[in-house]
């Protein structure tokens, strides 16, 4: 009969040294986690390798003169109409009529 687990037949000096192997698996494996490049010398200057703008990189003054709230409107308007001509007639004459039209979709066609 072969028993395996807590109280198997298994000798102590085997246990320990499996216990021991065990504790010193971390050890070993952990070698290889370490970085081997080495540190970084306190003069050297920090690179930025993400390409960020530096903080007190600020962008300069537009020169392009603020426009006035007449010319705001102006072109709010001009915009509107320019929206206006570009949506379809048959768009704008389907979006007014009710969608209840459709005879397929009245419960009397059925």
């Amino acid at each position: 009969m072969i028993r395996l687990g807590y109280g198997s037949a298994m000798s102590a000096p085997t246990r320990a040294a499996l216990a021991a192997a065990a504790l010193l698996m971390p050890l070993l494996l952990g070698g290889c986690a370490t970085s081997s490049t080495p540190p970084p010398d306190a003069t050297t200057q920090f690179h930025n390798t993400y390409n960020y703008l530096p903080v007190n990189d600020v962008p300069h003054d537009d020169p392009r003169p603020v426009l006035s709230p007449e010319q705001q409107e102006k072109l709010r308007k001009e915009l509107a109409a320019v929206g206006d001509r570009q949506i379809p007639a048959a768009v704008k004459a389907g979006a007014a009529k009710p969608a209840a039209t459709n005879p397929a979709a009245s419960p009397a066609a059925k």
